[in-house]
């Protein structure tokens, strides 16, 4: 096992990049605070601090009294911050931030690994597949979500790479199962995944003497799981039947809205590179995967985003375990898009070369954007600089509608909440009654005042602190042409 994951060439360029790729993505996984999908913070976090029998946020959502939400990543959110408060960490935003650079970097390592694995006999085109997986536009914010999608890619493509190279090996094969169950049981859609597998295993791998010592890896992992929700629930419960009784059967997911078959076909196509030079890749991923059809990733990810395809409710989200496998998938057509660039005529060269600079010049753009801006959930970041700003000091703060602490649809966020408890929050309903406040704090959103900014200026309320100063400007480009602004921009004012 010791060099399963070992990121180690014996190209000097490629080792450079690596180095390169790992402060890049070190760096994402400390600015990159907060959330995607409020999915990432309830049914994880507020649910282990419902676990811990301290005050939580999940008995907010209809998940907690519905049973269906699997339970293993809760544990192991609980058993890190039992830890972290034992060696004396017990600030939520440094706990979070911990274990944003711990989770980040193990699927960064595991990624990179697979893309060695699978090119390392080509130095140019592994060289091309590291830059793509390393430096796509997303692929580094996408790797610092600790979420149900994450966690069940890490799980099933490990799985994967230790099939890869330790298929010979019995006890190797039961770590398999048990990393499937794993990758199962943190996110349930990845069935379609382990259903290509699956196929893949029978119909060209052929090992059928695999399959026991697989299965019993599996088995094992679905009893553990089913203790661990016991445990949780208080109740026997069967959580994968539970989901898809409630989801599907109910049509619970289908309340949340719905898309056409192709809205991951388009999603994907964005996704490695950016456009226009991405629908290229994507166009030669298809024709480099019919030609790798004996590769279990194809198979995998085939059957991943079919599967999700056939079903209504969809979010880009959905798509996060299989995006950091994407670039592996255009290296193998990288070959064919490479032997077209080279007998291209002229205009056509020259085109693409166009293609190719501005693709890269909008790909480091977006990449800057994200870890300058940090765009996603401003509000964990507002609390975060609250947290900061009054750290040792205790003080009210006037709350326009909402406190800081809550989402747009009053959920509370109590496990941030819990790190400032020096902050009293005191909620006003009505920006006119500002007027009354002297020597106090006041925190709102953009869209909860900007029709009143003129007021507030006026009354003598000046901007402290913001979650993000260029996002409120372009808030104020935005509204000053009248179209709509972005939510969650967040600032705190002083009136004296």
């Amino acid at each position: 096992m010791e060099n399963l994951l070992s990121l180690r060439t014996d190209d000097a360029r490629t080792n450079r990049l690596l180095l390169v790729a790992f402060v890049v993505q070190f760096v994402f996984c400390l600015t990159q605070v907060g959330f995607l999908h409020p999915d990432q913070h309830f049914q994880l976090i507020e649910f282990s601090s419902w676990q811990l029998g301290e005050p939580s946020g999940a008995g907010n959502v209809w998940e907690l009294k519905s049973h269906i939400r699997p339970t293993v990543q809760v544990y192991l959110f609980s058993g890190f911050v039992t830890v972290c408060r034992f060696v004396g960490v017990t600030d939520a935003y440094t706990q979070l931030t911990i274990l944003r650079v711990l989770f980040g970097m193990l699927g960064w390592v595991v990624f990179n690994a697979m893309a060695l694995h699978y090119f390392r006999s080509d130095r140019k085109i592994r060289y091309l597949v590291l830059l793509l997986l390393n430096f796509s536009w997303s692929l580094p914010y996408v790797r610092t979500l600790f979420s149900s999608e994450l966690a069940s890619s890490i799980a099933f493509f490990g799985a994967v790479l230790l099939y890869e190279r330790r298929k010979d090996n019995v006890g190797s094969v039961f770590l398999v199962g048990l990393l499937f169950s794993l990758a199962f049981y943190s996110r349930f859609q990845m069935a379609f995944g382990l259903v290509g597998f699956g196929l893949w295993l029978l119909l060209i791998d052929k090992r059928y003497d695999r399959l026991l010592p697989m299965a019993a890896g599996f088995v094992l992992g679905v009893l553990a799981n089913t203790a661990l929700d016991y445990y949780f629930y208080h109740q026997l419960v069967f959580t994968p039947y539970d989901y898809f009784r409630v989801n599907i059967l109910e049509g619970k997911a289908a309340e949340f809205g719905t898309a056409p078959f192709y809205w991951y076909i388009v999603l994907l196509a964005l996704v490695i590179g950016a456009p226009p030079l991405s629908l290229y890749l994507f166009y030669y991923s298809l024709k480099g995967s019919v030609s790798q059809l004996r590769q279990p990733l194809v198979w995998a990810v085939l059957f991943f985003v079919l599967g999700h395809c056939f079903v209504g409710h969809k979010e880009e989200r959905f798509m996060f375990p299989v995006v950091n496998v994407l670039p592996i998938l255009a290296g193998w057509g990288l070959p064919a898009f490479v032997a077209y660039f080279q007998r291209a005529r002229s205009v056509a060269r020259l085109t693409l070369r166009g293609v190719l600079y501005f693709s890269v010049g909008l790909n480091v753009l977006v990449l800057v954007l994200f870890l300058v801006l940090n765009p996603y959930y401003q509000l964990v970041e507002f609390g975060r600089k609250l947290n900061s700003r009054f750290s040792g000091e205790t003080a009210t703060i006037y709350c326009l509608n909402r406190t800081p602490f809550e989402t747009e649809n009053h959920l509370p966020l109590t496990f941030y909440r819990k790190s400032v408890p020096n902050l009293k929050l005191v909620t006003v309903q009505n920006i006119d009654s500002t007027r009354y406040l002297r020597h106090a704090w006041l925190a709102t959103t953009y869209n909860d005042a900007k029709d009143r900014l003129p007021l507030l200026d006026s009354l003598g309320f000046r901007p402290q602190l913001y979650s993000s100063i260029p996002l409120w400007r372009v808030n104020e480009l935005l509204h000053a042409k009248q179209a709509n602004t972005i939510n969650e921009i967040w600032v705190l004012y002083r009136r004296e």
